[in-house]
């Protein structure tokens, strides 16, 4: 499907906003021009081919989760350490890296392990996706303690993407963690998705799956999964409340 792109006549909220940075901030960095690159959607109904990978990938040197290797795509990679040069000097510093780009042959490979894991048993995202009367009926007033193969492929779903339908394929997207939280909705509760609520913005980057908006985004509530878009596209998003989808007109449907 062809990607969409922004209406003829935008609000364009970051004319007119002001930003303030407690650090040395390299701005041209997080300036994008609304480049279609940085707005590229992937979701349930825009996949990407399988060929598909960013034109220049870096490896990550900042905090990443056990120290693994992460890659990003290069500009986004420097809007990063930017976003995190500034959250150290504001004091928050328990933040690291999780996940960043990832290829298609991983995703088909992710999928494979979620969709066997599932299936192995009746997991928490079972009862929230499914609720704790569907499951009695279903499974535990009748002896059995694991998904059939279609409801395990619902609960996956609705936390993870099939291939080709993950924005990690861009490599504009982090998933990050703290000591305390990691890929939970407890990573609300931290000091870190505080700042970033209030500032991610400043440096090109949104809350990509917002509580609410799981009709419009496709995906369940995700705290701690940010996506770059450029800052000029970010301050638009934030200050107008919207998903990256409101924000190209791109329905779900």
């Amino acid at each position: 499907m062809e990607q969409p792109t922004l209406p003829q006549e935008p609000q364009h909220e970051y004319e007119t906003a002001v930003y303030v940075y407690q650090s040395n901030v390299d701005e041209d960095v997080l300036l994008t021009g609304l480049d279609q690159t940085y707005l590229l959607l992937a979701n349930k109904i825009y996949i990407l081919g399988s060929d598909y990978e960013p034109a220049s990938l870096s490896t990550l040197t900042c905090a990443t989760n056990g120290g693994k290797t992460v890659e990003l795509e290069t500009r986004t990679a420097q809007a990063l350490y930017e976003m995190l040069q500034e959250m150290e000097a504001d004091g928050v510093s328990d933040l690291a890296v999780t996940s960043g780009y990832r290829s298609y042959s991983y995703q088909v490979s992710l999928n494979n392990y979620y969709l066997n894991l599932e299936a192995s048993g009746i997991s928490a995202d079972a009862y929230r996706h499914f609720g704790a009367a569907y499951i009695k009926t279903n499974y535990t007033d009748k002896g059995l303690s694991a998904l059939s193969a279609k409801d395990a492929e619902a609960v996956v779903r609705s936390y993870s993407a099939e291939p080709g339908k993950s924005e990690h394929q861009t490599g504009l997207c982090i998933d990050f963690v703290t000591s305390t939280a990691g890929l939970t909705e407890a990573f609300e509760n931290t000091e870190a998705f505080a700042w970033l609520s209030e500032n991610a913005y400043k440096f090109g980057f949104i809350l990509r799956y917002p509580k609410g908006k799981e009709g419009v985004t496709g995906y369940t509530y995700e705290p701690w999964h940010y996506r770059f878009v450029g800052r000029e596209a970010a301050t638009d998003i934030y200050y107008r409340g919207l998903t990256l989808e409101e924000y190209l007109g791109a329905s779900q449907t």
